[in-house]
Parts: structure tokens; C-alpha cells; sequence
């Protein structure tokens, strides 16, 4: 996979949330245009997820370290201090979801709350019948679809939803539009618009994350 490419796909930010696929290059010094940099951050009353795609990261959560692969998942509630390294000598792929998104608070690098270094995230492996981590502003499901399988549904005003292909095809209708997207591929349904997921000529394994998540 061509990480230029895949880290080109956008998620369009709003109030709700922001996002994207990120990449930390073999021999690099952090994510590529990320602005604060590995700086140990909270984020107020905000969640933050991570799904690894490839590499290895090494994740500060308070005063804990925590080693992350392809596949892992990780939820970081609201005022759980972290920082993230790439741990390996290969490129570190990642994508990550902030919810809601506060413009004018983006994160915290210092000040924190008292007991907030004691505090932890919530890992997962993004695999078929695993729990994934959520709360009210990220839920995360994993789907399989096989054969003439639809998942569809609507997201609410104050709601948005992002849609990860990881393994297969997916044909996936936003609105009035539909795509049909390989496995890494990446699409943004916005507040109050209906979707749907079907397998494309061969099962295929989507990440469905909505934020709000309640």
C-alpha cells in the first residue's frame, strides 16, 4: 500500500469530529502535519481513538506505556494524557478520531486534572467478534458482510459516521451517491444523511465508527 495515497483520503472536520489517516515515516520525528508534535496532551471532555494499520507504536497513556500493532484498537477517553511513538523501524500508519472537535481546544499539554496520569485508555484488536472500546462521543463497531448482507442506517442531526473498509470490497451509497471501496479506503457520511454498506463480489470487513456515540 502506497502510504502517500492512502494518507491523502480526507475526513472532512466539523464540530463533531475530526480525523484522518496518519503516518509517521521510517527515521521520521512524528506524524507527518501534526502540529503539536509527541507532546504528552489531553484532550478535554473530548475521546480520541487509534486503529493501527501498520508498524509498531509505542503510546504513553499517563504514566503507563502501552505497544501497539496492525490490527490493534485503542480508545482514550476524555482527560487520559498520551503521547504516541513510532516504536519500529517501519513506517507507522494510524488512523485517529477526535470527537467532539473543539476548535478552540484542541488539546491540553499541561495543567492536568489531579489523578489524571493514573488514568488509562481501552484496547481492543479490530478481529471479528471482538469488543471494541467505546463511549458517548465514539462508538466503534466492526461489521462482516457476506453475500447479499446490507448494513444501512441514518445518522442524526447532531451525528456524523465514518466508514473504514479493512479487508475486501465494499459498495457503500452516501445519500443520493454510491462508491464501491477497496480494503483502507475511507468515506465520511455527514449529520442527518442515510447509508448503507453491502459487500461488493466478495465478503468484506468494515469499521463503522459514529460519533456522537450514545
Amino acid at each position: 500500500m502506497d502510504w502517500r495515497t492512502w494518507m491523502a483520503q480526507r475526513i472532512p472536520s466539523s464540530e463533531i469530529q475530526r480525523g484522518g489517516a496518519a503516518v509517521w515515516p521510517a527515521g521520521g520525528k512524528g506524524l507527518i502535519g501534526d502540529s503539536l508534535g509527541p507532546v504528552m496532551h489531553l484532550h478535554d471532555n473530548a475521546s480520541e481513538i487509534f486503529y493501527f494499520i501498520a508498524g509498531r507504536c509505542r503510546l504513553e497513556l499517563g504514566n503507563s506505556e502501552e505497544r501497539f500493532g496492525p490490527g490493534d484498537f485503542v480508545l482514550v477517553p476524555p482527560e487520559v494524557p498520551h503521547n504516541l511513538w513510532n516504536a519500529g523501524e517501519d513506517d507507522l500508519l494510524v488512523v485517529w478520531i477526535v470527537a467532539p472537535n473543539f476548535v478552540d481546544n484542541k488539546w491540553r499539554t499541561d495543567g492536568f486534572p489531579p489523578g489524571a496520569m493514573s488514568r488509562r485508555g481501552v484496547r481492543s484488536r479490530a478481529v471479528p467478534g471482538a469488543a471494541l472500546p467505546g463511549d458517548a462521543n465514539i462508538r466503534t463497531r466492526l461489521l462482516t458482510l457476506r453475500d447479499r448482507a446490507i448494513h444501512a442506517g441514518q445518522t442524526s442531526t447532531r451525528q456524523e459516521a465514518i466508514v473504514y473498509v479493512t479487508e475486501g470490497r465494499a459498495e457503500i451509497a452516501v445519500g443520493g451517491r454510491s462508491r464501491r471501496l477497496a480494503a483502507h479506503e475511507v468515506v465520511h457520511v455527514p449529520a442527518g444523511t442515510r447509508y448503507s454498506v453491502a459487500p461488493a463480489g466478495e465478503p468484506a470487513t468494515v469499521l463503522l465508527f459514529e460519533m456522537p456515540g450514545q
